[in-house]
């Protein structure tokens, strides 16, 4: 499941961002220009952290920004944004990310199962630094797959 929806077409790896809302803006562009998302999505997940805070940084290094799905989500989709320089949510350095994953549900459960292989991939410290520091789409993807099982 994790594996149909982040493609490579959704990856992306970057070295830096000026701000977290460029990080929103710039990780959610596979969604967009594919129309599995519109513009008021992208907006809608940056003011949810200015209202609710840095709540999408659940763990050190990622970020998993999302909205409702009436918000602008037009098809089920994932996207994943990978920063060398990481970005900071907050004034705080816990809320500094660089993995930023963009989550498009549709409703409350079709996503459920390629997140739970999300976190399962991420629950691992060393898979953290590896999609970190990986230096291709490619290499990224092998993780993808071998925890979309």
């Amino acid at each position: 499941m994790l594996s149909e929806l982040l493609i490579k077409d959704h990856i992306q790896l970057q070295n830096r961002v000026d701000s977290w809302e460029d990080a929103i803006q710039v990780a959610s562009e596979p969604l967009l220009k594919k129309e599995f998302i519109s513009e008021v999505y992208i907006q809608e997940m940056i003011a949810n952290v200015k209202e609710l805070g840095p709540y999408i940084v659940i763990a050190p290094k990622i970020a998993i920004p999302h909205a409702r799905p009436e918000a602008g989500v037009k098809k089920l989709g994932m996207s994943l944004l990978q920063l060398k320089e990481n970005v900071l949510f907050s004034k705080k350095e816990e809320h500094a990310a660089n993995l930023i994953i963009v989550l498009a549900a549709i409703n409350n459960e079709t996503h459920l199962k390629a997140l739970a292989q999300l976190s399962d991939m991420l629950s691992q410290p060393e898979n953290v630094e590896t999609l970190i520091h990986s230096d291709s789409k490619e290499q990224i993807l092998e993780m993808i797959v071998k925890y979309s099982n």
